[in-house]
């Protein structure tokens, strides 16, 4: 099975407005799966959560992905607070009736602002996930561990650092490949390294290897054909969210988006879909 889906993102940005635009154009874009980006105070309580399912069924869209807020933490009321935020993101997985977590790793920086050791946060982030993985296991959730170009989970020296320090086929990796580009590192590579490991696939276009350079899908960057097929060749089954991101206003285009600039990914990468 290989499913496209689209990121509430594409559609709503960073905007906290209940995922009005995403409810309202994915189905009418050609999307048919969505994958909630969740990352306010409001975005997982019982009731939201509820209320999304509702709309799903009255949209026909499917969710099949809640992406939460980072793993991690510098400090035991950290490390306990966001423990219970996953815990709390893996039951609202299940309510809402997908069966994926989604979440990037902390920023490089200690509880004072200053850069710390890289192990030090992993260590601290698998903290975490030997408390989160039976819980995972138990309710059938998969967690995938995102790659971003600024945090502790960048590329692949992180993932061999927590691979060997942890084993659960609940527990898994969401690769980016426009977020592994950005860090200068080989998606091919990548893949050689970790394929078995892989649960979940963002699709994002990065302009210029080695430096963060987000744009709109056909913009000559990120191959995101060639990861797909290399996922296929090597067995993979599961969906790849398109990530229309608003992050281009960095590199200075600040032209909103349009219904093209959303259908188009659809158009690009639909047609790798199979049941």
């Amino acid at each position: 099975m290989l499913l496209l889906a689209a990121s509430s993102l594409s559609f709503d940005g960073f905007e906290n407005n209940n995922f009005q635009y995403a409810f309202n154009d994915a189905r009418r874009l050609g999307y048919e799966r969505i994958e909630f980006n969740c990352w306010y105070a409001e975005s997982l309580t019982p009731g939201r959560i509820r209320e999304m399912r509702r709309r799903c069924e009255g949209t026909g869209l499917q969710p099949v992905a809640l992406h939460v807020s980072a793993f991690g933490g510098s400090t035991s009321e950290q490390l306990s607070w966001n423990t219970a935020h996953k815990l709390r993101a893996i039951e609202a997985a299940v309510e809402l009736g997908c069966r994926r977590v989604v979440a990037s790793g902390m920023h490089i920086e200690d509880r004072d602002g200053e850069r710390t050791g890289t192990n030090a946060l992993l260590d601290d982030l698998l903290r975490e996930l030997y408390n989160l993985a039976p819980y995972a296991e138990e309710a059938d959730v998969l967690l995938c561990l995102e790659n971003h170009c600024s945090n502790v989970l960048a590329g692949q020296q992180a993932y061999h650092y927590l691979f060997d320090r942890i084993d659960s086929d609940h527990v898994g990796i969401c690769l980016d490949g426009g977020h592994l580009e950005a860090a200068g590192e080989s998606i091919g590579e990548f893949i050689e390294a970790f394929a078995p490991r892989i649960n979940h696939l963002h699709l994002k276009e990065n302009g210029q290897f080695g430096r963060k350079s987000f744009c709109r899908f056909g913009c000559s960057g990120t191959d995101n054909d060639a990861m797909i097929r290399e996922m296929i060749r090597r067995g993979y089954s599961g969906y790849m969210s398109v990530e229309l991101s608003p992050e281009i206003g960095e590199n200075g285009d600040f032209i909103p988006f349009t219904d093209e600039d959303r259908r188009k990914p659809h158009i690009m990468f639909s047609r790798y879909e199979s049941i």
